[in-house]
């Protein structure tokens, strides 16, 4: 009876785990990074729930400084602004690079996380014989 119930629980963590797999493999199929810029006295407009990026030019007179996506295959495209002279801005740039960077390591160690928890996952369907 404790062996079945093993086997149930052991088949329902590994049924569960792929249907956050599935999920997590749709969420990070790209990696998207908006930086915006907007004057201190607006900022809290941004702050008061989630961002709706669509309209955040609108709420919060934000501008969109830089976007870049990257692809689960790695195309990547990157929109940077410039100024009048044609220039770009070097700090907003930096920081922007900056997220970027970080989103790319924390999706890495995303999928290693998701990988290591599906691998033992299996190893434990086949200990308990499912």
């Amino acid at each position: 009876m404790a062996e079945t119930s093993l086997q149930d629980a052991v088949k329902k963590f590994a049924s569960d785990l792929a249907a956050k797999v599935n999920t997590f493999v749709a969420d990070i199929a790209s990696l998207e990074v908006y930086t915006f810029t907007t004057s201190p006295d607006q900022a809290a407009a941004v702050f008061k729930g989630p961002a709706d990026f669509a309209n955040l030019s609108i709420e919060a007179r934000a501008a969109l400084r830089a976007y870049t996506k990257v692809a689960f295959e790695g195309d990547t495209v990157v929109w940077v602004p410039t100024d009048a002279n044609g220039e770009v801005n070097k700090s907003v740039w930096n920081l922007h690079q900056t997220v970027v960077k970080q989103a790319m390591e924390n999706r890495a160690e995303m999928i290693k996380t998701v990988g290591d928890a599906a691998a033992s996952a299996l190893k434990a369907l086949g200990v308990a014989g499912g």
